[in-house]
This record gives C-alpha cells, structure tokens and sequence, in this order.
C-alpha cells in the first residue's frame, strides 16, 4: 500500500469512527456531515467521495459492528463444544448486547431513530444469513436440530424470533421479558431446560 492508500483508508476509518460516535449518540437524522467531517478532521467533499451520502456512510458503520458480531458468532460455532453449548453461548451473547444497548445513550435517543433502526436491519440480513446457515448444517449435522425441517423454515423460525428484537419498543421492556423471549426461542413453548 502506498502512501495515498494509507492515507485514504486512515481518513475512512477516522470517518467510520466519528460516525459512530455521533450516530450512536444522537442517531442518524441528527447528525451533520459537517459534525462528522469536523469530528473526524477531513473535508466534508471526503465524505462525500468515499461513502456517497449519510445513509450509505451509517450503513457501512453498522456492517462494521455486524461483521464484528459475526465473526464472534463465527469463532463460537468452530469450538470443539457440543452444538447446544454453542447456541446458549450465542443466544446469551446476543442477549447481553440487547441488555448493554437498552442502558446506553444509544438505545435513548438513536434508536428511536427509524432511519438508522432500517439500515441496521437491513445490513444484518444481508449479513448474517451465512452465519444462520452454517449454525443450521452444523445443528443438524451434531442431531440438535431436526434434520427432516427444511432449512428455509429454520431461517423463517430464526427471522421471526429477530423480528421481536426488531420492535421500537423492545429495549424498553423488562429483564424478565426478554429473558423469556430467550427461553423462547431455546426450547419453545413445551420445551424444558435440560
């Protein structure tokens, strides 16, 4: 990489960076590209020519965050542990992230914000289908997922479970709720705790 490569790529970072900060904050409708250019310290016109506008720059902040997610998703499904450790060490992961967002400035004011909420939304499917199919053939591969249900409707089962956690509201609900979401999603309405 030369020299205007680096240079190139720490400016994109230092945006991503700053965008972050201001978007989990204050969300995306409240944020300026001119307090995003002044945070990071470039031109609003290298905001412009590396991201196009503020919905595509929020959008590549967010798939950072989700690549990130996944790939501890990733490291957790190649473990040499048995199949439903994985999954409570996942859902429980996943879990403690919603409890951590509901406490912070960000779940307070940007969440609220339905723009940033959409393309979260969507950066994460776009994302993660790989990651729900690979845990769906190793589920099925170790006997803990019923090999005889079609994996389109474990990816519908697994989208409907998100969906809640997709509610404006949900971060606002109790401890008990969405740790019953979580039992849930676990072991069903019938299902025990083993």
């Amino acid at each position: 990489m030369n020299g205007y490569e680096r240079r190139t790529e720490a400016k994109k970072k230092a945006i991503i960076n700053a965008a972050r900060e201001l978007f989990t904050e204050r969300g995306v409708t409240e944020v300026g590209v001119g307090e995003i250019a002044a945070k990071a310290h470039v031109s609003q016109v290298s905001i412009y020519n590396y991201f196009g506008d503020k919905n595509t720059l929020a959008k590549e902040v967010l798939i950072a965050f989700v690549d990130k997610a996944i790939q501890e998703y990733e490291e957790i499904l190649n473990r040499e542990i048995p199949f439903p450790e994985k999954l409570k060490i996942i859902m429980t992961r996943k879990q403690d992230a919603v409890i951590e967002a509901s406490r912070s400035h960000f779940s307070e004011y940007a969440w609220r914000d339905k723009i940033l909420r959409q393309v979260y939304w969507e950066a994460a499917a776009v994302k993660s289908n790989h990651i729900y199919l690979k845990f769906i053939e190793l589920g099925k591969k170790e006997g803990a997922i019923d090999e005889h249900i079609p994996d389109d409707a474990i990816l519908k089962y697994l989208y409907s479970s998100i969906s809640i956690m997709q509610e404006p509201d949900y971060l606002k609900t109790s401890h008990e709720y969405k740790l019953g979401i979580f039992r849930l999603f676990l072991y069903g309405l019938l299902g025990k705790q083993s």
